[in-house]
């Protein structure tokens, strides 16, 4: 098992300059950076075949590191979205001279494709009809020339059959999709606003679609130069799933090391921040969203029921809850306490389960953000130390870094309450009780 001391804790910071290689397929907002994640699993001693596991998996990056270092990697996401993300980072090097001719005979099978237009497609959010409808021949040819021929579903019922190849194009068919949605692009970082009118939808040439998607392709093409070992890489034993961290599916105590960056206590609508790649996969945006956002951890939808808050969740989080309850500022106490009760109802759930699945004595490290409510400062690491107690999970180490820029600092009205938009990173390593 892992010692909390000898692991190699690096500022788990993102940066522009650090989005290298293959996390430059799919640039994510939140989790942390290869090379904290590539330190820190080097450092932990694990006897090869041991499976390393991250709950709120992301965009991969714990997976393929664990998967590079030989380790069995297990990653759950319950954003269909970005279990596809994760599985392309999984594309074994020697695949990839494979990817030019497929290229070839995917734009093949869409350009000879007959589809009528469907008002339902979720890509009609955005696209005129002619647009949505090349788009779509991109996406279903994928889907019958790499996952199956003779179904008829969709990828975001598919994601746990999908290949590691057949998710590499999905990804570039994301990226292209969002290139050509830039006018969309909200003043939050991680939305893709609505056109107000149907005239105001897209129509771009059925060759500029393809030639986008085709660039982005032969992009991360280049950007998966690989070492050695990486041209090893064999996915054989991984496992990368849409599943909920409330509910892992892992038998009882068989996993050596988790490592992870929960949600964000910050209300971010992670549903939404992925609704043009939602749409990508065939996800029914206007029948099923509203239920995959109820479910995401954080989110700033509210359940019809609104759980109490349990003592076990220790004395910091039971006292946040009473001030956010109190607070005199507008509904604190009918919006904002119920979304904060949501997140450490489902975090508390989260952290049993993390506990069930790991070994005795296996260490869990997770990355958490301080925030605040108005003027009330969210301690999320000390909340976590002694919600973590209940399961069975001790801390053993913290390490914190300070960040200059938040989200918060996006929000001008937020300095009406506070003269700082700055927050701290910690980086909290657990070992779970005999």
């Amino acid at each position: 098992m892992a010692n909390c001391e000898q692991l190699v804790i690096a500022n788990p910071k993102r940066g522009a300059a650090a989005q290298t290689g293959r996390d430059r397929w799919f640039p994510y907002y939140a989790g942390f950076s290869s090379e904290f994640a590539k330190q820190l699993i080097a450092s932990s001693s694990l006897a090869k075949g041991s499976a390393l596991m991250d709950p709120w998996n992301g965009s991969g990056t714990t997976t393929s590191f664990a998967a590079l270092n030989g380790y069995k990697a297990v990653g759950f996401d319950l954003n269909p979205v970005m279990a596809v993300v994760a599985k392309a980072r999984l594309l074994p090097q020697c695949e990839i001279a494979s990817v030019a001719p497929l290229l070839a005979d995917i734009l093949k099978k869409a350009a000879r494709a007959s589809r009528e237009p469907d008002v339902r497609d979720p890509l009609g959010i955005w696209f005129a009809s002619d647009a949505a409808i090349t788009v779509r021949r991109i996406e279903r040819a994928i889907y019958k020339l790499l996952v199956s021929a003779a179904q008829s579903g969709g990828a975001s019922d598919s994601v746990g059959d999908l290949s590691s190849l057949a998710a590499f194009f999905y990804v570039a068919l994301f990226r292209a999709v969002r290139s050509l949605l830039h006018r969309f692009k909200g003043s939050n970082p991680t939305w893709i606003t609505r056109p107000r009118t149907l005239a105001c939808r897209l129509r771009p040439a059925a060759s500029a679609i393809r030639e986008c998607f085709s660039d982005y392709v032969r992009e991360m093409v280049l950007t998966s130069v690989a070492t050695p070992a990486e041209q090893e890489l064999r996915t054989n034993a991984s496992i990368i799933r849409v599943a909920s961290s409330e509910k892992l599916p892992v038998p009882r105590g068989t996993i050596d090391f988790v490592l992870s960056s929960p949600p964000y206590c910050t209300r971010i609508d992670y549903g939404v921040a992925t609704l043009p790649e939602l749409a990508v996969i065939g996800f029914e945006v206007d029948r099923r969203l509203g239920e995959l956002r109820a479910r995401l951890i954080g989110t700033p939808t509210i359940h019809s029921d609104t759980p109490e808050p349990s003592a076990s969740w220790g004395d910091t989080c039971v006292e946040l809850l009473k001030r956010i309850c109190d607070h005199p500022s507008k509904a604190a106490r009918a919006y904002y306490y119920k979304t904060y009760i949501q997140y450490f109802a489902a975090m508390a759930q989260s952290l049993s389960e993390l506990s069930r699945c790991l070994k005795p004595q296996a260490t869990c490290v997770l990355v958490v953000q301080d925030s605040y409510f108005k003027d009330l400062h969210i301690d999320l690491a000390a909340v976590f130390a002694e919600m973590a107690l209940s399961a069975s999970l001790e801390l053993r180490r913290q390490v914190d870094f300070p960040i200059s820029r938040t989200f918060g600092s996006i929000n001008s009205r937020s300095r009406g309450y506070r003269n700082t938009t700055s927050a701290t990173e910690s980086v909290l390593c657990f070992a779970k009780d005999a």
